[in-house]
């Protein structure tokens, strides 16, 4: 089974921080990144949402800091550069979300400040706050904690709760 290899493999999800970077100075050449479901259980401590850096708790991380808020208009579907109407963000641009069998989800947008979204159906799921303090993502209101970012391979791994994974496939 594919997902339990990736979880097993998880290990690098701790280069998420310098991944993003990476991403941000990159410029538009940006790629799919593949999601899988996850356990937290399984993971490290130091991706795990038990670290108080993962934790939606942590003001850094929640939807009610600015910056991360789905009303701020940088991470907002009203904002062309994250509409499903931009051509970058349709079926054949840059920034799509796709599953192991190849299924388009989403894609992705990074709004100015570094957040990094996460779109389906028209509307903001997902979020992973900027600042490169954690590779965690969370669920849009900020509430949950649903998985974290990483590389693997050479490729974007989007590791995903079943719930949260669930939720992305819904619509």
């Amino acid at each position: 089974m594919k997902g339990a290899h990736i979880l097993r493999s998880l290990t690098f999800f701790r280069l998420g921080a310098i991944l993003v970077t990476a991403i941000l100075t990159a410029g538009p050449a940006q790629a799919d990144i593949l999601a899988v479901v996850i356990s937290e259980q399984g993971l490290q401590y130091d991706v795990s949402p038990s670290n108080y850096d993962n934790s939606p708790s942590n003001y850094d991380n929640s939807s009610s800091n600015y910056d991360n808020s789905a009303s701020n208009y940088d991470n907002s579907v009203s904002n062309y550069d994250n509409s499903a109407s931009n051509y970058d963000n349709g079926p054949s641009g840059k920034r799509s979300v796709v599953t192991e069998d190849g299924k388009r989800v989403g894609y992705y947008v990074f709004s100015k400040k570094g957040v990094l979204n996460f779109y389906h159906a028209g509307k903001r799921i997902f979020y992973m706050p900027g600042g490169g303090k954690t590779q965690s993502v969370f669920g849009s209101d900020g509430s949950m904690w649903c998985g974290t970012l990483g590389k693997m391979n050479g490729n974007l791994v989007l590791g995903l709760t079943r719930n949260c994974m669930l939720q992305m496939l819904m619509d």
